[in-house]
């Protein structure tokens, strides 16, 4: 029986004694029953761990009024797992939308009823405004049908999905000259009320500016939605609405590529954005404002039902929940050795530019941003990477009581960067207990197994010791990569079989780390990359590589390298 990855890295952690492990959790398996829950769903967002994973880990770490913090809190999933479990929660994040869509997830009690009167009174008082944008005639009945989305093209507009509420049809048809002429009349008119004009984005981007990321129509529908939500009083229920709105921003803009496969059924045609920046396809996707942003309500009341009842009024309760947007290379707000716990996710070197990607969200809704102190690998400025990372691991040293633990997730391809995290902890005090693999809560859209993606993160768990050590500097230590390459990928197949590149970086990244940092040692530098395991692998005779095609969340065919050993049975 071909057994998975996961198995084989599990059985190799099971060899460790008990006392090793000890209070080490190993590798926790997906569960096999039960939804993704709601309250995880409110707003898009990056490398959002799974939840029962955190929550196994803050269970086993810490108990009941416990203090947790996150540096790097993200979507808020540690937070939100903390106040289910009732411990209090620290959590902080430099990005801005981030802070906001934690607190919006953690946010408890919300009054449903009050929520969902004042975003019918907004959806009432836009539509009439909106509607008439989105107009189309039905071609089975000749009457008033509303345009779900439109296909854009570099010649214009090709196709509209319509739904017609006298014929409930709801389908694909080609714009005709009054659905084109519609068109031309919207790109004469003025943006009516504010939106985040001439807003610089990222050198990668595929346009110079935000604004141009939308279509004329759906920037006017979009100000005027945002104007609307920006005359609510009721502050707890305004930030509410502003996520709800933010949520909707990707989705109504040019990022959404057109998705043949429904597209050739005749159904909604809408991708998503699953680009690492800002891409914009020749042939997008325009959905309406208005539509989608009426899809958010049950979605929002589902999510905030779920959070009422799972942390009800411990939000509220004296100091349980705490959340700020800044660098976790300072914290003088927080107490020296006050926490019992922290399990972070912090910023894998360059793979993600959460603050530039983030612009669409912290631009419309006005949202200060400090550039200046994220933590990112830039210009392949490793070093500064490392010095913050020391800073901010210096600093949760600090405030972490001693004997207690720090978790984190993380992964990357570039070892360059793995030698900065694991250093940056080893400079700030801490001492690595262990390193294991943990499945994703899902793969991303660009992550399918492909060249140059890595399969697995993983959890590594370092120790406050009682008593500060004193290390005396050592010199470099030679490590045969090589031998670590052949001998893992040699245990790998044995037990699976058959492997990809990703798959055996993995088990050689986890096989590396505990020889190379176990009892605060200093490895010499070294280069691991998927490319240097696949030339390893290639000149060796054992082995034997074949390719086999998967498709990537566009739907585009790609070759993935898997490999095998010779001869085998």
């Amino acid at each position: 029986m071909i057994r998975s990855l996961e198995y084989y890295l599990e059985e190799k952690i099971g060899q460790t004694t008990p006392e090793e492990l000890s209070p080490i959790l190993n590798p926790i398996p997906e569960p096999i029953k039960g939804k993704f829950p709601e309250r995880y769903k409110l707003h898009q967002y990056w490398s959002r761990k799974p939840w029962y994973v955190v929550r196994q880990y803050i269970e086993h770490f810490t108990k009941e009024g416990d203090t947790i913090l996150d540096p790097f809190v993200g979507s808020g999933v540690t937070a939100c797992e903390a106040l289910i479990t009732r411990r209090k929660v620290i959590a902080l994040d430099l990005n801005p939308i981030a802070t906001l869509i934690t607190k919006i997830t953690c946010l408890s009690p919300v009054d449903l009823n009050k929520f969902k009167v004042t975003f019918k009174k907004v959806e009432k008082n836009i539509s009439e405004k909106i509607s008439p944008l989105y107009e189309t005639k039905c071609p089975n009945c000749n009457k008033k049908a509303t345009i779900i989305n439109t296909i854009w093209k570099k010649t214009g507009i090709s196709n509209v999905f319509y739904w017609c509420k006298y014929c409930n049809a709801k389908k694909l048809k080609e714009a005709d000259d009054a659905d084109k002429n519609k068109i031309k009349e919207i790109e004469g008119k003025e943006v009516p009320f504010w939106y985040p004009k001439d807003v610089r984005l990222p050198k990668d981007a595929d346009v110079k500016t935000l604004d141009q990321l939308f279509t004329k129509r759906n920037l006017i529908s979009l100000s005027i939605l945002y104007n609307e939500i920006q005359r609510l009083e009721e502050s707890e229920i305004k930030e509410i609405m502003k996520l709800v709105f933010s949520s909707i921003l990707v989705r109504t803009s040019k990022l959404i590529f057109v998705n043949n496969y429904r597209l050739k059924k005749g159904v909604n045609p809408a991708g998503v954005w699953g680009e690492k920046r800002f891409w914009v396809p020749g042939e997008y996707v325009e959905n309406n404002v208005l539509y989608y942003f009426k899809e958010r309500l049950h979605k929002f009341i589902k999510a905030k039902k779920e959070t009422n009842a799972l942390i009800g009024y411990h939000f509220k309760g004296e100091n349980t929940f705490n959340m700020s947007a800044q660098s976790a290379t300072d914290l003088s707000t927080i107490s020296s050795d006050s926490i019992d716990y922290c399990f972070t996710d912090p910023p894998y070197g360059g793979s993600i530019n959460y603050l530039d990607l983030s612009t669409i969200w912290n631009a419309w809704l006005q949202l200060d941003v400090d550039y200046a102190n994220e933590i990112i690998v830039k210009n392949d400025s490793i070093i500064r990477y490392k010095e913050m990372l020391t800073k901010a691991f210096h600093e949760i040293y600090r405030v972490l009581k001693p004997d207690k633990f720090m978790s984190i997730t993380f992964h990357s391809s570039n070892v360059s960067v793995w030698n900065a995290l694991i250093g940056a902890c080893q400079d700030a005090g801490f001492e690595l207990v262990n390193i294991v693999p943990q499945t994703p809560i899902k793969r991303t859209h660009n992550q399918i197994e492909l060249k140059g993606t890595v399969k697995t993160d993983l959890i590594a768990t370092f120790k406050k010791p009682v008593h500060e050590r004193f290390i005396s500097p050592q010199k470099e230590r030679m490590i045969n990569v090589r031998n670590i390459v052949l001998t893992e990928t040699t245990n790998l197949l044995e037990k699976v079989h058959i492997a990809t590149t990703a798959e055996i970086y993995d088990a050689v990244i986890l096989k590396w780390i505990n020889i190379a940092y176990r009892n605060s040692k200093t490895p010499k530098t070294v280069k691991i990359s998927l490319n240097d395991v696949a030339e390893t692998l290639r000149r060796n005779s054992n082995f034997e590589s074949f390719s086999e095609t998967a498709f990537d969340y566009k739907g585009e065919p790609r070759e993935i390298i898997k490999w095998r050993l010779k001869n085998a049975i």
